[in-house]
């Protein structure tokens, strides 16, 4: 079955229209229109298209690894004509072959006096040639590196880096050279290896960010959204130790990192608390629809959240969830794909 029939099969199983997976993943109507029908003529290029399956496929709770295979397949990277261009060398070779009857025919005599001159004449001008501009023959030597060069054909091959982006608060829409790529908490969102790009980053109500950033490797940022009128927003990089030093100014307040330390353990205290005791592709939404959380956290983590989400998982028989600190029960089977308000 190919990745569009799956996708779709999958989506119809569910009750699910292209309009309502539209609405929740942020994608182009059309676009999921031409992953169904498999028209990779109709996509962006491959690797927002490889990115929009991928989120397709988790909204719908299928796995994405056997779908992105066979897109890959209708989709392939940059074709190599490498062996085409070698192909025509082959004709000249039959063509070389057809004067060879000529050899079969009587010889002639004069013919071979013709051609005894003719070598005699070839080896006084070779010799001529070797003896006088010997100097000259040196500096042919030097081109030959200049076809070497070329070797650097292999630096435009397309290479894609994963950008995360959180930010406070979540719901945040993210940008990338004005193009969107959905909402914070966005999760190692594959995008082209470049040298600098702008990333905007919105929210209503808050101040707009928009900085340029380098993606020469892979980026996990946060972003920090103050309220409109009350400071410009901020950016910190995760990956880098720098990051840690953002905190001295908030140490100048001393209650404030004593205030800070506690919010760990409140967690718990949120009304709904869930538990993940395996790898388990989740995402929770509050009652209006706007993302609160979006990934596949690590075995044994916990993160709270409050009343009235909607938690949707890949694997329900790993994920466990408490309300109002009452006991934490399974949300359904073990790879059970499905979604519950508590």
């Amino acid at each position: 079955m190919s990745f569009g029939a799956a996708l779709k099969q999958a989506r119809e199983a569910q009750g699910v229209t292209l309009h309502d997976v539209a609405q929740k993943t942020k994608i182009r109507l059309d676009y999921l229109r031409a992953l169904e029908e498999g028209n990779v003529a109709a996509l962006p290029e491959r690797t927002f298209a490889r990115s929009y399956l991928q989120r397709y496929a988790r909204e719908l709770g299928v796995d994405p690894a056997p779908l992105l295979s066979d897109f890959d397949r209708s989709m392939p990277q940059a074709a190599d004509f490498g062996p085409a261009s070698r192909q025509p060398t082959s004709n000249p070779g039959a063509r070389v072959a057809a004067p060879a009857p000529a050899a079969h025919r009587g010889l002639n005599p004069l013919w071979l006096v013709a051609g005894v001159l003719l070598l005699g004449g070839a080896i006084y001008g070779v010799n001529t040639l070797m003896n006088r501009p010997q100097t000259a023959a040196t500096p042919v030597t030097e081109p030959a590196p200049v076809t070497e060069t070329p070797t650097p054909e292999e630096t435009p091959a397309p290479q894609s880096v994963n950008l995360s982006v959180s930010s406070v608060p979540a719901g945040a829409r993210v940008y990338l050279d004005n193009r969107e790529l959905g909402v914070t908490p966005l999760q190692s969102f594959p995008v082209d290896a470049r040298a600098t790009a702008e990333l905007r980053v919105e929210l209503s109500g808050r101040a707009p960010l928009r900085t340029g950033i380098a993606l020469t490797r892979g980026r996990n940022l946060r972003v920090n959204l103050a309220t409109s009128g009350q400071g410009a927003s901020t950016i910190t990089d995760l990956a880098r130790p720098a990051a840690t030093a953002v905190t001295p100014p908030a140490a100048t307040p001393a209650g404030t990192p004593a205030a800070s330390e506690p919010a760990t353990p409140a967690a718990p205290r949120s009304p709904v608390s869930v538990t993940f005791s395996g790898a388990a592709w989740t995402r929770v939404t509050d009652a209006s629809g706007r993302v609160l959380y979006e990934g596949t956290p690590p075995a044994g983590s916990a993160k709270g959240f409050p009343a009235g989400v909607l938690i949707r998982t890949g694997n329900a028989g790993a994920v466990k969830v408490s309300v109002n600190g009452g006991p934490a029960t399974p949300m359904g089977a073990a790879g059970q794909v499905l979604s519950r308000r508590y």
